[in-house]
């Protein structure tokens, strides 16, 4: 079951990049329709991103709810809520990496990439291979939920707002705080379980097990070294965003 929903994740995701978010856009945005081609592939591809963001953050969060097997001190639980969202992120992480390559001058960025790389990679060894603490990567999947601010601020500008508009500096601040409460705020949430909730348990240990922690563990601090950098770069567009609005209002 699971390939088969990776292939139609890869290509849902193609096609709202090449064809729905294209002809949805023009019939429903003039400043769209104004814009380079380069910016359009920027525009498709965030609301790419935002489609598949939503899905992950409400899978994660349904499973949560609804999956009792989701708990910090589980070692070995197969959530199905998670395998069906790992698959998701396996389809579109490949779709995307495929489209940023052949739009490479207008759609790559390093990081991003690497991003992709990671979460790929977690999600095939530790949601789809192994059935190994689903709970962390669950929480790993629920900080998709911040993503689609990211864009919405990103498409303002492309449609024209400035930084010191107010809708443009609500969704600065509202970005913010998102991507700390389920990105930032769960760090030291993440490591506190998986110190003294998962490793004590006697199944830990199995050797059987150690690579998968090993890869897990070296994926984690990854991610949130890139989150921690990330936070930092979105409290200064903020402030920036804040300081325009300022400067805007003085004038008047």
């Amino acid at each position: 079951m699971y390939p088969a929903i990776i292939l139609v994740s890869f290509g849902v995701s193609w096609a709202i990049q090449d064809v729905i978010a294209p002809v949805l856009s023009a019939k429903v945005s003039s400043a769209y329709r104004s814009l380079s081609p380069k910016d359009r592939v920027d525009w498709n591809n965030r609301l790419l991103s935002s489609c598949a963001s939503i899905v992950l953050g409400a899978l994660a969060l349904y499973g949560f709810l609804r999956d009792s097997g989701l708990k910090p001190d589980v070692v070995r639980y197969e959530s199905p809520y998670m395998k069906v969202a790992c698959a998701i992120v396996v389809g579109y992480a490949i779709a995307d990496l495929i489209i940023i390559a052949v739009r490479y001058r207008h759609l790559a960025t390093p990081l991003m990439i690497l991003h992709h790389v990671i979460t790929a990679a977690t999600c095939i060894v530790c949601g789809l291979m192994s059935p190994l603490a689903h709970f962390y990567g669950n929480m790993q999947l629920l900080a998709e939920l911040s993503n689609p601010l990211l864009h919405l601020r990103r498409l303002l500008t492309l449609s024209g707002w400035s930084y010191a508009s107010p809708p443009h500096v609500m969704t600065s601040l509202a970005f913010m705080t998102t991507f700390f409460l389920v990105r930032v705020a769960t760090i030291p949430i993440c490591w506190y379980g998986w110190v003294y909730l998962l490793m004590p348990q006697p199944e830990y240990g199995r050797a059987e097990y150690a690579t998968a922690w090993r890869i897990a563990i070296a994926l984690g601090i990854v991610l949130h070294v890139l989150y921690l950098y990330w936070f930092y770069t979105i409290c200064l567009m903020a402030k920036r965003s804040i300081e325009s609005l300022r400067k805007e209002v003085k004038k008047k």
